[in-house]
């Protein structure tokens, strides 16, 4: 009975001696590594401090800190100026992307559509428009037929992506495979290009 309360309590010193060992190391990282814009660079990272020597020796710019504030997320789509593209567009991406835009003007464009006809005559502002601004009749009539095609050929796409065979890594037979994903969105590009070309002549 007393050896087993001397076990507790030796167990009890041991785990307050834990405790207040990992509070002075927790105290110690949060005074020594204040971070910068939250990525845990410390404050006094490449200049001379109590901790360090700093490291001039390294070529590290003087405005270091500034540069680091600038410093985009990886994988980040703009340079730091903010204008140039980070990485090169894959075709796939740009077929994806375009789909989504595609979405988007399609919900507007319904709106736009639903609205009109529920305050005005859509009919008669179609026919106005064809009457009245005739060379913009062949731009609206594409515009309007690759939205629509584009974004229902890509459905298309996706649902055979979501129900073909995936294959695996050895084979290489995937649909998703780089090769196959770029013919693919060559193939939804030209063809929802000629398609509503077609369209439009009608």
């Amino acid at each position: 009975m007393l050896r087993r309360s001397g076990l507790q309590a030796l167990r009890q010193l041991q785990a307050v001696q834990a405790a207040q060992m990992l509070e002075s190391q927790a105290g110690a990282t949060t005074q020594q590594f204040r971070g910068i814009g939250g990525d845990k660079i410390p404050e006094f990272w490449g200049r001379p401090s109590a901790y360090t020597e700093g490291t001039d020796f390294l070529g590290t710019p003087r405005d270091h800190l500034e540069l680091i504030k600038k410093r985009p997320l990886s994988p980040d789509v703009l340079e730091i100026d903010g204008k140039t593209p980070h990485y090169k567009f894959p075709l796939g991406a740009l077929s994806s992307i375009v789909n989504r835009v595609t979405g988007v003007a399609l919900s507007v464009g319904f709106m736009g559509a639903g609205y009109i006809s529920l305050t005005g005559n859509l009919p008669g502002v179609v026919a106005s428009i064809a009457s009245t601004s005739p060379i913009l009749l062949f731009p609206l009539k594409f515009a309007v037929a690759y939205t629509i095609l584009y974004h229902y050929l890509g459905a298309v796409r996706h649902f055979a992506w979501d129900h073909g065979k995936i294959g695996n890594q050895a084979d290489k037979t995937s649909m998703l495979e780089l090769p196959q994903v770029e013919m693919a969105s060559k193939a939804l590009f030209i063809g929802a290009g000629v398609l509503s070309l077609i369209a439009a002549f009608m």
